[in-house]
Order: structure tokens, then sequence, then C-alpha cells
């Protein structure tokens, strides 16, 4: 998942510079059109490859719903049923918070940069911390949840979720105090840990919901994470004009990183822990060993790192 959102990054950093140069070309007298103008060319190329190479791999169930299937508890359940429960509506609260706060950064920070700063060109700097500091970090926040997975099981996802959100918020409001030096060294900071957070999020999401209504829930989760922390950053104009652009971005920028953060730690609450009765490593994929009778059969097993022999006679496993 963090790898696969380096589309996003990438995409992202490379609008600062694109739309601080390119349209100052004035290529075929199109101005800042020719920039959506040569995304949607490239969509659209990209498109036509993906519908020729890509295929879609075999689905199959993860997370509790494998588990669920393992055990033979799977039950059939609608997809009202899994949007409500509390875990995924305090998740996606809390992914709408934390979507504002980076959509509020997104559309503001050029313009606030060339507002307060203006003798200073940060648009080669915006995209490099975008690119290279939030790449880091979005893939990094993946290996970490993945590496406590396995021990505290899918909760510790949302832990991490929750702390890098947290250690992420001083750095987003320093992005925001300082003189612009200081400002793209927190910045940088803020970015590490504040993007580690998509991956992980969907990592989540997809490791809770039953495998036959796993698209639907991602999709309508993306609706409404998109509808709301996609529009809350209008409230930035009007709040600007009656306590300051600044002072605006504190709440909707900063403070949407540290409320996302304890919302995230709740959700902690309402999501399973490490099952105390199954194994503490998987080995791999158990193998039947099958003999006729009167054959002597030695079989070596791993357990724990100690190699027991066993022998068998006149059996059958």
């Amino acid at each position: 998942m963090s790898l696969f959102n380096w589309g996003i990054y990438g995409g992202y950093g490379i609008a600062f510079p694109v739309g601080r140069y390119i349209p100052r070309l004035n290529i075929w007298d199109l101005g800042w059109r020719i920039t959506y103008y040569g995304s949607g060319v490239i969509a659209l190329i990209i498109a036509i490859l993906t519908g020729l190479t890509l295929k879609e791999p075999g689905r199959k169930s993860i997370g509790e719903d494998a588990a669920a299937q393992a055990s033979g508890d799977a039950q059939k359940v609608t997809i009202w049923k899994v949007i409500m429960e509390p875990r995924v509506v305090l998740l996606c609260i809390a992914a709408s918070i934390r979507h504002c706060g980076g959509m509020c950064f997104a559309y503001n920070c050029d313009l606030y940069y060339e507002t307060y700063f203006p003798d200073y060109d940060l648009g080669w700097w915006l995209f490099a911390v975008t690119i290279v500091i939030g790449s880091i970090g979005v893939v990094v926040g993946g290996v970490v949840s993945d590496k406590f997975v396995a021990k505290m099981g899918i909760r510790s996802r949302v832990a991490v979720l929750s702390i890098s959100q947290l250690i992420s918020t001083p750095g987003a409001f320093g992005s925001v105090y300082f003189e612009p030096t200081w400002a793209m060294i927190t910045l940088g900071l803020s970015y590490f840990f504040a993007e580690m957070w998509f991956g992980i999020l969907f990592a989540i999401l997809v490791e809770i919901v039953p495998l036959r209504i796993r698209s639907t829930t991602v999709g309508m989760f993306l609706f409404v994470m998109n509808n709301i922390g996609g529009n809350l950053p209008i409230l930035v104009d009007p709040v600007s004009k009656v306590i300051g652009y600044r002072e605006s971005l504190y709440i909707f920028y900063a403070g949407a990183y540290g409320i996302s953060s304890i919302l995230f730690f709740f959700t902690l609450f309402f999501m399973e822990g490490p099952k105390t009765d199954a194994p503490q490593k998987d080995f791999g994929h158990d193998n039947n060993i099958c003999t006729t009778a009167d054959e002597m059969v030695t079989v070596s097993t791993i357990s724990n790192g100690v190699y027991p022999r066993l022998s068998v006679e006149n059996s059958k496993l």
C-alpha cells in the first residue's frame, strides 16, 4: 500500500514547479491551462497502457476475514453493518480530518509562502520535500507497521498511525510559524512522519473488511473521506478574514493533524488484539506426509528453533 501511494507524492511534488514555472512560458498562448491539458494527455496514455498490460490478480481473504474463514466463524454481513461498526466510523472521521489537514497545506502552501515571503522562491524546495521526504516517510510507515502487526495484531497499525500523526503535528505548526529556512526543515520533519498515514490506513481497512464487500467499503470510505476532508479547506478563507491567514492554517492544517492523532488513538480500543492462543510464528504451509503401512518415516519439524527427530512406524500420517 505504501509503495503504491508513491504515485500520490510524485504527482503532488511535481505540481509545485509545474504550477509555478510552466504557466509563465505561455505555451501556445494557453497560460496555466497547458498544465491541465498536459496532465490529461499523459493520463490518457497511461490509461491505454494500463488497459492493455495489467491484469487483475486473484482476490483472497486477508486479515480478520482470513482468520474467520480458517476457523469456520465467517458470517455473511451486509455493507451497512460493516460501515456502521464503531471502528470503521472512527477511522473514517479521523481520516477525513487528517485529509483536511493535508489538503489545506496542498491548496495553500504555495500561496502562503508567496504571500508572507515574496522574496523567496520555494517551488523546488516544496518539490524536494514532498517527493523525497514524503516518499521515504510513506514507505517507512508501511515497513514499521508490518513489523509490529505480527506481534500486536491489526491494532498495531492504528498505533503507528496515531503516533506518527502526533509526532508530525509540531513540525506542521513550525512549517507555518517559522521563516523559510526553518519552515522547510520543520516541514521535512513533519512530512516524514505525517505521510506514513495513507498506506497504513488502507492496509487497516482491507484487513478488517470481508472480501466480498471490500471494494464497496473502500469506495464508500473514500467517498466520505474525500467529500469531508476535501471540502473542509474551503473554511480557511472565511476564517482567515477573521483571525488571519497564518492562524487559520494553524487550525485547519496543524490542528487537523493533532485531532486526527487523537481520533486514531481512540480507534485502538475498538480493534482486536493479537490472538493469545495463536502460534507466535508462522513457519510456512502445513505439509501432509503420506506413507504406506510397515514403512518407517523420519520427520523433521521446526519448533522455536529446535529440530526433533520423530520416527513413525506402522502408521499412516
